[in-house]
Order: C-alpha cells, then structure tokens, then sequence
C-alpha cells in the first residue's frame, strides 16, 4: 500500500512539474519595442480560457491544432493573430503600441498629468516608435511630418504652426523652455532626438500657463528615463552629404535613484544649391549634445530632479565678396554656438491632495561669427552675442475633491544679453503669476480655465485669460472647445539684430538697421536678388491676439480614428518675419515688420484606419487662410495697384491677393505602416505635401499679389524600413524626399538623403 502511494505521489509530482520543464525548454516571449517585456500580456487560442504570462513576459501553449489561431493581446498595445505556423516559427513576439493612446498622459497641456483623452484641447502625442519611423536625427525631421506643421527655411529651420511662426511656439524640453532665440526664432535642427522618449504637441493658445511665446501652441520633448537597473544603448546614423550620428545613451535605476546620461555627435558636410558660386547653401558643421538627468526620493514625500545639458557646434565656410582688391575677396567664415542648461527641480507631497513643486531654470547661450580674408587672416566681420535667461518658479498643486483640481503658480525671469553691436548691456526683468481650474463635473464633461498676468520691466503688464472645455456625446464622440488670448511686445533682437549664421547660411537684421544691413551686402556683393525694399520697414509696436480652437474626436469603429480641429487667430499689429533680399549663395537676408491686423484660420483633420492588426493607414490635411485686413480694406477703397511685365499698372482685387508671406494654403500628408510577419521588417511609408507659398514682393506693392511672387508646391516621399533581431539590435534604412523635388524658395531642403542606422541595447534585468 505504501509503495503504491510513493507511485501516485511520484506520478502526480511529474505530471505537475511537466508543464514548468516545457515551459523552461520552449519558451516565447511577449515584449514591447523597446524589448522589455509585457508582464501583463494574455495568450488565447481561439476561444479558450486566456492565459497570462509569467513574470519575464514568457509564455508557451501545449494543446492546440494547427487549424487554431493564437491571439496575443495586452492593455495598451495592439492584439496580434497568429496562425499555427507563424507561432511555431518566432521565439519574440513584439507588440506595438495601442495608435488610440488611451493611457498616454500628457504634461505640457496643463502643467500636470493628465490623460489625453480628457484634454479640451488638441493634443498629439508622438511615441517613440513614432519618431523612429521618420528615420529622423533632429528634430525638424520628425515635426515636418506631421498635420498642420510647417517646416520652414526662415532662420535655420523653423516651425509655422495654425499659420504663425515659431516666435509664438513655445518649445520646452522635459517641461522647461528652451532659449537662444538670436534671431527670435528657435532652430529645431539644435535638438537631437536620440533619447526622446515621445513629444507632446499642443495647438492653440497657451499663454494662460505660459506666456506670450505660447501663442500658437506648445511642443514639449520628453526624454528617456530608464526602468532596468542598467541600460546602455549605443548607435549610429548615416546619411547624404557625409552626415554621421553617433550616440550613447547610459541608464542607471537603483534604489530610489535613476540617472540618464545622453551623449550626440552629428556632423555634416553639408549641401550647396548654386555650385556656380562660392559659398555653400548650408556650410559644413558638427554639432555636440551631451545631458545628464538625475532624479530621486530623498523621502517619501521629498523629490529632487537635476537636469544638465550641454550644445556645442562649430561651422566653417566662405564666401566671395567685393573688396576691391581681387585676392581680398575670399572671405573665410568661422561660427561657434554655446548653449548650456541648467534645471533643478524639488518636488514636495505633504499628503495625497496638495503637490508643492519649486524649479530653476538657468540658461546660457552665446554665439561668435568670426570672418576674415583668407590671404591675409585680416578680420573682416566679427560678431557676439552672449544671453542669459534664469527663471525660478513655485507651483502648488491642490486636489480639493475628485471633481476639482486648483493650480497656483509664480514666478521671475532674469534675462540679460550683451553683444557686439548692441551699445550696453540689456536686462530684462519680469514676474508673472498663474492660476488654473481643472473641473470634471461629470464623466462626460470637464473644463479648464485659468488666466496668467505677466509684469514686465519694459512693457508693463498684461493678463491672458483662457478656458477649454469638452463633452463626451457618447463613447464615440467628444466635442472640445477652447478660447484664450495672448500679448507680446517686440523684443531687442527684432529691433537691433545684425546676425549671420555660418551652418545654415543666412542674415538676419533687426527692424532699425535692415537698410543699413542690407546695403552692407549689396556693397560686398552678397545680394542676387531683393525681395522687399528694406525702406518700407518702420518701428516696430507690441502685439496681442485672440485665439480660437474647436473640434472633434470621433471613433466610430474600434479600428477607424477622426480628429478635427478648426481655429481662427486675430492678431493686432502681429510682428512678421519674411526674407528682405536674396543671397548669392540662395539663402536668404530676413528682417521685421509689423501687419496691423491680421487673422489666420483654417482646419486640420487627421484619419487613421487600421486595416490589420500588422497594417495601418492614417491620412492628414491642413487648410489655411491668412489674410491683413488692412490689405482688404484698402482693396476694397481701390488703393491697392500693381504692374504686369509689361509696367501695365491695374488695381489689385481680391482674387489677386494671397495673403501672408511664407504660409501654404492646402497642405497634408499620409502614412501606411506595415509590419511583415515572416521577417519582421516595419516598413512605414509616408507622403509630405506643401502647398505652393508666397516667397516674395517682386512688384514693390509690399504684398502678394502675382504668381510669380508664389512658390510651387511640393511632394516629399519617405520610407524607413526596420528591423529588430531578438531584443538587443536594431536596424534601419530608408530615404526622405525619394523623388528628389528641388524648392530652390525653400533652401533648407538639399534633395533626396539616404540614410541607415543601428542601435544596440546592452541592459541587465
């Protein structure tokens, strides 16, 4: 009896442990695309009981027919449908992220985490998965790819969003903005996207937690921030033109403490549009990026942050002028650009309710253009520029119940820039307090409002009110809304600068000395072309705005997106940047005006459709209206004339008049993305199209009214294909603008680039 119990036991000890020694002998795993794994997943073959995976994300089924399909599904990605054949052929199973982004949070919106679906207001979250499939190295590659944004060539590459300029984009990087704005716009091609972990793009007016440099939205880049104990990531991109970028990205997670450290070298030989004469469109550069972001719990209820980086670049190149001398004409160019951050944030959590949080900000950024004749190494120009911006704010965060959130905040800005030209040392002084309501009533309502005011040492004070809201029709559909205003004043750059920029190329000049500067070239011989009489350009005055934005979110169909959104801004003596003349090389010399009162308007509608669970489809569109109603009216008197090439003067009409310098009316774009199962290859094909845009006043009226005055529009075709090989390599190829369309009115873009990269993730779990 004895032995026959032993047997039992031995037989029902083995028939348990069987399946564990299965599992250990053929195991799959359930990961996502970064290679970690999925711990929460769930298998189903057909329709059995679902079964979970195990605490390394692994799985494996041992009753099935090969008839059966294997479905692998998990909160927040997509479900992937095997067959028999395909499970019994893949030891990794990747899962993509769920494209409704129901548990995405955004920061930059409100200042506060909150899920996207219940902002009142438009909002676009790109995953990393999504910057990766631009196959993009800085960051104008990846916004130019998206609806309603606008890559523009006006000071380096610059951002046009709901038809106003990146002056009035507020760009921010792990919630803090960035500065160094020498000729009032930020250059996207200084930021790196090797370690962004996604990017929040908000549309419309947000100078009611911001500021004035939020009049058109907010774009928010949020690095990485390791989970594994150790991670060190290592790549290299390569592209047209010799451009190479390498990169390191070191994760420590201990304890309480994570640290991320971020090293980026990009190089460039650059491009030249017009070989016939000396000097290229865009100048050889390297660029240096290199951050380190240390956070931690000193205790449970005590946060600190340290955030550190560093930009380095270095441009060389020459130009031909005239010296009167022929061998003093050879002009060598030397530029160098500093910028260092700083950002050190405390967070404290005295109870569940009520988040106190203090930030400092320091910021310093300097530039030298340094030119001199080659013979002779005699300086020929020789231009600084040194600014430094400080902020140091408090916010309070106060739950006051589930259905209220109140936020306060204060703050004061130091700012202080000394360049070669300017006279004195400039400093601005500015304080500024914020409040914020965020009202959830109900489930199927809620509503933001809050308004800023703002007291600066030089142009006094302003408030800026604003308020969204948003209403759940039913799980399908949500209606959002939002109203808010704006004020900015004319700052020293736009009124004194004297600016080049060797990498990129072109000029930039303040609005009381463009003529001076202008004729300065014309004397050396740099002009081909000028595009507005620099005499036209008077004082500039402050502006302020209004600004509306209203849409949908609709999902008819679990696999079927729609996003809508219309806006109109109404601006008062908005402060315009366009180019003045036309270098020799095709770059450009830009300078400032102000437009009395304009409006731009227009409607952004994005569509996704996934027809499979390995392919889907999304289409965007983007249509704008600008128009100076100054220019209306006076059409309207019968004051407005121009001449035909045959100095034929007739009055202009409205049909004539195509608005504001500089901004497409119809544009779009549409992407398909498609994972091969047998090989695992991504591909993601995308389609980029701007619509034709004035460049120029070639008729001396001051506005656009002559379609030789417009340039043509353009269509850009990119693919980028990739692969991963278990969890550790990534690699991939593609190319932007395959067609090879040459903009010669747009000079920032060089042609077709080819491109391939590779990561390597070294972790330990």
């Amino acid at each position: 009896m004895f032995r026959i119990s032993l047997i039992k036991i031995t037989i029902t000890a083995f028939l348990s442990l069987s399946p564990l020694l299965l599992w250990s002998a053929d195991r799959i795993k359930v990961v996502d695309a970064e290679g970690k794994p999925i711990v929460h997943a769930l298998i189903q073959v057909d329709n059995q009981k679902p079964v979970p995976v195990n605490a390394q994300g692994e799985f494996d089924i041992q009753s099935r027919n090969s008839e059966d399909r294997i479905l692998v599904f998990a909160m927040g990605y997509e479900t992937m449908v095997l067959s028999a054949e395909e499970y019994d052929a893949l030891s990794v199973i990747t899962l993509e992220p769920n494209q409704e982004a129901l548990d995405e949070v955004v920061v930059s919106a409100t200042r506060t985490d909150r899920s996207v679906e219940d902002l009142p207001m438009p909002v676009t979250v790109l995953s990393q998965e999504k910057i990766q499939e631009t196959g993009g190295i800085r960051l104008s590659d990846v916004l130019r790819e998206q609806t309603g944004l606008q890559i523009t060539s006006e000071h380096g590459s610059n951002l046009q969003m709901q038809g106003l300029d990146s002056d009035y984009i507020l760009i921010l990087l792990d919630g803090e903005p960035l500065v160094g704005r020498t000729a009032g716009t930020f250059d996207l091609d200084r930021i790196s996207v090797s370690n962004i972990e996604r990017i929040e793009i908000l549309r419309g007016p947000s100078s009611a937690i911001y500021g004035s440099e939020a009049m058109a939205g907010v774009i928010n880049i949020i690095t990485k921030s390791g989970t594994q104990p150790k991670t060190l990531n290592l790549g290299a991109r390569y592209r047209s033109f010799n451009s190479w970028n390498p990169y390191a990205e070191l994760g420590i997670n201990q304890g309480n403490w994570k640290i991320d450290a971020l090293y980026d070298y990009f190089q460039t030989d650059g491009f030249d549009l017009t070989p016939e004469v000396v000097g290229q469109t865009q100048n050889p550069y390297d660029a240096q990026t290199a951050q380190v972001k240390i956070s931690g719990d000193i205790s449970e209820k005590l946060e600190l942050s340290l955030f550190a980086r560093g930009y380095l670049e270095n441009a060389t190149g020459a130009l031909e002028v005239n010296a009167g001398d022929p061998n003093q004409r050879l002009v060598s160019l030397d530029n160098q650009l500093r910028d260092w951050n700083f950002n050190p944030t405390i967070r404290f959590k005295p109870n569940e309710k009520w988040l106190l949080s203090l930030r400092g900000m320091s910021n310093w950024y300097s530039t030298l253009a340094d030119s001199r004749i080659q013979n002779s190494e005699e300086v020929f120009d020789l231009q600084g520029f040194d600014q430094f911006f400080h902020r140091t704010e408090l916010q309070s965060d106060v739950q006051v119940n589930d259905q209220n959130l109140l936020t306060f905040g204060l703050g004061q800005i130091i700012e202080t820039v000394e360049a070669t030209r300017y006279e004195d040392k400039n400093r601005f002084d500015a304080g500024y307090f914020y409040f914020q309501h965020q009202w959830n009533p109900s489930d199927r309502f809620n509503m933001i409002s809050g308004f800023r005011a703002d007291l600066h040492s030089e142009y006094g004070g302003r408030i800026s009110p604003k308020i969204s809201a948003q209403y759940e029709v039913s799980e399908k559909l949500s209606v959002l809304g939002s109203i808010g205003s704006g004020f900015k004043a004319p700052d020293f750059r736009q009124l004194l600068l004297n600016f080049n920029n060797a990498a990129a190329g072109y000029y930039v000049f303040g609005s009381t000395i463009a003529e001076e500067g202008i004729q300065n070239l014309e004397e050396q011989g740099l002009i081909s072309q000028i595009l507005i009489n620099p005499e036209s350009i008077g004082e500039l005055e402050a502006e302020s705005s209004w600004a509306f934005n209203g849409g949908i979110k609709w999902t008819p169909d679990p696999r079927v997106s729609i996003h809508l959104n219309a806006y109109r801004n109404r601006i008062e003596n908005l402060i315009e940047t366009a180019p003045v003349a036309r270098l020799v090389t095709g770059q450009n010399a830009f300078s400032y005006f102000n437009i009395n009162s304009i409006v731009t308007q227009g409607i952004e509608l994005d569509l996704g459709y996934t027809f499979r669970e390995n392919l889907r489809f999304s289409l965007g569109y983007a249509f704008l209206d600008t128009r100076d109603l100054d220019v209306l009216d006076q059409i309207d008197a019968g004051k407005l004339f121009k001449r035909d090439e045959s100095n034929i003067t007739t009055l202009v009409t409205r049909s004539d008049y195509g608005g504001l310098f500089n901004r497409s009316r119809h544009s779009g774009n549409f992407k398909v993305n498609y994972k091969e199962r047998a090989t695992g290859i991504n591909l993601a094909l995308r389609g980029i199209y701007r619509g034709k845009f004035g460049f120029a006043d070639l008729n001396g009226n001051l506005i656009l009214d002559d379609p030789s005055e417009f340039a043509d529009g353009w269509l850009s075709l990119n693919l980028t294909a990739s692969k991963s090989f278990s969890d550790r390599i990534n690699l991939e190829i593609g190319g932007t603008n395959l067609l090879n369309t040459q903009t010669p009115n747009q000079p920032n873009n060089p042609g077709r680039i080819i491109f391939a990269g590779i990561n390597i993730s070294i972790f330990e779990n």
